[in-house]
């Protein structure tokens, strides 16, 4: 039984070494299965035209999310929405995109009112939940202590300055970053080594950009080899996710 365990400790261990993990990206194409890399694909059941693509991204060996953004959250109502969780609760990885966005037309308390029922929604089934946030930090943040998630929020695309990333993290909010991390002149790139013992994860949006790219761009930031890079962020993943 200990020659077991032992020997399914190096399988994971050598598993976690080898992957990158892509944390938010978009369907552009085909989806194909990867060696190294593991996608989230976040999908927005209001633009959602072919309902056979999640199993395709589950057949591939990825995983994906369900979420109203601030754009869509006329488009679909909640239980409409709640349905297609609760029929797709066992793959689901999270729930998000959601969040408030400051220059998306949908007035900001209708916003509020989706963020929160889809926050709820995530905490009845116990999944995180990824986080839209265009310049309302401060109001995610009082939602955070309203709502009282037992579940990690995940900030999305964090690009913003040390001052609300620490305001972020001293509420638990875990940081997901991207493409502006390349960018030197970035604040990104001038405070990352000092979030190095906080769990953190990368992505690409769906950008223009490789994650083997950020990858070895935080690598160098942070002082570090990738393989360590990646054995890092593979178990921040599943820890905030509970699966890999």
């Amino acid at each position: 039984m200990e020659k077991v365990k032992l020997e399914n400790f190096f399988f994971h261990a050598k598993f976690f070494c080898a992957l990158y993990i892509d944390n938010h990206t978009h369907i552009a194409g085909i989806i194909e299965k990867k060696a190294e890399i593991l996608q989230v694909y976040a999908l927005d059941p209001a633009r959602l035209m072919d309902g056979t693509v999640l199993s395709d991204i589950v057949q591939a060996g990825h995983h994906f999310t369900l979420g109203l953004h601030p754009q869509s959250i006329l488009d679909m109502n909640i239980e409409e929405f709640r349905m297609m969780v609760k029929t797709n609760a066992d793959s689901l990885l999270a729930i998000g995109e959601c969040g408030l966005d400051t220059f998306v037309s949908t007035i900001m308390q209708e916003q509020i009112d989706a963020f929160k029922q889809q926050a709820y929604l995530a905490e009845e089934y116990g999944k995180p939940l990824v986080i839209h946030c265009v310049r309302s930090h401060d109001q995610i943040l009082q939602l955070h202590q309203e709502i009282k998630p037992k579940k990690s929020w995940i900030m999305h695309g964090f690009n913003r300055n040390k001052h609300i990333a620490r305001a972020l993290i001293n509420h638990g909010i875990v940081l997901s970053f991207g493409k502006e991390l390349l960018n030197e002149q970035h604040p990104l790139s001038t405070y990352l080594s000092e979030l190095k013992d906080i769990p953190f994860l990368l992505e690409t949006d769906g950008k223009d950009i490789r994650i083997e790219q950020l990858y070895e761009h935080c690598s160098h930031l942070l002082g570090i080899d990738i393989r360590t890079l990646k054995q890092r962020i593979a178990t921040h993943f599943t820890q905030i996710y509970g699966t890999i």
